[in-house]
């Protein structure tokens, strides 16, 4: 009974993991319109930093906010920013461990510069090297391997930001951690 109940668990959690592998590429297929309302860029933020404290603690990561309390309410999608921060966060922390480093740490920030809102995740995991930086826009590419990355985060999260009317770049050494930026 405890092998057919574990073989039971598994077989839930395989068809769930598929479940959502199948909305999130629907989601993306079909594409959407965002839903513009007037939005605090730092409630977003906060929420998804809420959303993973608990994880990165458990994991010896410190997530760290820099948000600007000047920043104003801006015209925004709510529930598109979250999935991109939250796609940005949760690839940041996999990164941290995947690194051999201690004192981990992710630094969610929020900043204007000259009438641009700008999200930046930054991380001190392992990095990238060419080959990867190369191709981490490139449709279910991951370097997370087939139980945990469907490779459709990223294309998602730059579709959201170029619906938004900005753009979204980083940077990366092999190594050191990776930086990325979404300017709205």
């Amino acid at each position: 009974p405890d092998r057919i109940g574990q073989g039971y668990t598994m077989l839930e959690e395989k068809i769930e993991r598929i479940a959502a592998f199948v909305r999130e590429f629907l989601s993306f297929a079909r594409g959407s319109t965002p839903e513009v309302a007037p939005v605090d860029p730092n409630a977003v933020a906060r929420k998804v930093i809420d959303l993973f404290r608990d994880k990165a603690a458990l994991a010896g990561i410190e997530i760290v906010d820099r948000l600007d309390e000047r920043v104003a309410p801006a015209n925004l999608d709510e529930e598109g920013i979250h999935t991109c921060l939250t796609n940005l966060v949760s690839n940041a922390l996999d990164a941290c461990q995947l690194s051999d480093e201690h004192g981990r740490r992710v630094v969610v920030s929020t900043r204007e510069e000259n009438g641009t809102l700008i999200f930046e995740i930054a991380d001190d995991g392992c990095g990238m090297d060419y080959e990867v930086k190369k191709k981490i826009f490139t449709t279910f590419f991951s370097t997370k391997g087939s139980d945990k990355g469907t490779g459709l985060g990223l294309l998602t999260t730059r579709k959201i930001v170029q619906e938004h009317g900005g753009r979204i770049d980083f940077e990366s050494s092999l190594g050191e951690g990776s930086v990325f930026r979404i300017q709205l």
